[in-house]
């Protein structure tokens, strides 16, 4: 019995996520396997590698803004130290459901600070996912303009405004220390394995020069779909109409039926054809390419891991018995 409780229910960490993969089963028999491979057929290969290359930057920017914000919280890293960490936390990322990948690398830092190491290491694994959502969301507004009543030119406009408002909002005084600071620090005070050191409020340099390097990332992102249909010979859509669409496609990854976005991106995608002008199997195609580019974060990770000192592979142990 007692060996019984120990394993997780299966639903508890693969099963929900199954739900999107006979989501895009369902996508498949209704478009056909034929019409796809059809497309794939066509598929420039400069336009994959190009892909691949965005996909690796994107990747490289992420771990410099990581840097930077465990820099920004005392976190005595380097910068190639940092690198290697987040590739790892890439590999686990994609081995692993959830975002485990994430909290990996908050405790290879864990030892890099006197006080607070690992309490410090969430802090900046917090900030890293908020800046990426937060700029991704403010994108994904543009979306709004699919609505009849609203001008298509208010798209950009909008956008704009939102990704200012979210830059100023996290680097004014006021909301890094009692909207972000204050509330993480309750939190991760409170977590399993800290020390009960808050981390503190991240200066406004180190959020500044992060927010830089995610709308960087983003453009970089956004880049990938770009290439990706035009090298499948997707014409119809303009180049924002694809950066909002990747943009919604992200987020639609995010939803916990899902594994790196399978079934809920291809549907959106497929169900945005007709108002994009495109064939349903071409932009089916198109969403199905992203999960080479997240295995190629994975695999880079993984020689990140292979390639690291055998002391250096495994982070710090937790001590457990410091928070009792």
């Amino acid at each position: 019995m007692a060996t019984e409780k120990q394993r997780p229910p299966f639903w508890n960490s693969w099963g929900w996520r199954l739900i999107g993969v006979v989501i895009l089963g369902l996508i498949l028999w209704r478009v056909g396997i034929g019409e796809i491979g059809g497309v794939l057929l066509r598929v420039s290969v400069p336009a994959l590698a190009a892909a691949g290359a965005l996909a690796i930057a994107v990747l490289l920017l992420r771990a410099l803004r990581w840097w930077l914000l465990c820099r920004g919280l005392q976190i005595d890293v380097t910068l190639a130290e940092a690198l290697r960490i987040y590739l790892v936390g890439a590999f686990v990322g994609t081995a692993t459901p959830g975002r485990i990948g994430d909290i990996v690398k908050a405790y290879y830092v864990r030892d890099r600070r006197p006080q607070g190491g690992l309490t410090s290491g969430i802090a900046t694994v917090v900030y890293d996912r908020l800046l990426d959502l937060g700029q991704i969301g403010a994108l994904a507004l543009g979306a709004v303009t699919v609505l009849p009543w609203i001008d298509e030119r208010w798209g950009p406009v909008l956008v704009a405004v939102a990704l200012a408002a979210f830059l100023l909002a996290t680097a004014w005084g006021p909301t890094r220390r009692g909207l972000l600071a204050a509330p993480l620090g309750w939190a991760l005070k409170r977590f399993p394995g800290s020390d009960g050191v808050a981390p503190g409020a991240l200066p406004a340099a180190p959020m500044i020069g992060a927010q830089i390097l995610s709308l960087a990332a983003l453009a970089c992102f956004v880049g990938e779909t770009i290439v990706l249909a035009r090298g499948l010979g997707i014409d119809g859509p303009s180049l924002w109409q694809l950066a909002v669409l990747a943009a919604v496609g992200a987020l639609m990854g995010l939803l916990p039926i899902t594994i790196f976005g399978v079934g809920t991106r291809d549907a959106l995608f497929v169900a945005a054809a007709p108002m994009l002008g495109t064939r349903p199997e071409a932009m089916l195609t198109l969403s199905l390419l992203w999960l080479p580019l997240y295995a190629l974060n994975g695999v880079l990770g993984w020689a990140a891991w292979l390639l690291s000192p055998p002391r250096e592979r495994q982070p710090a142990t937790p001590h457990l018995d410091q928070s009792a």
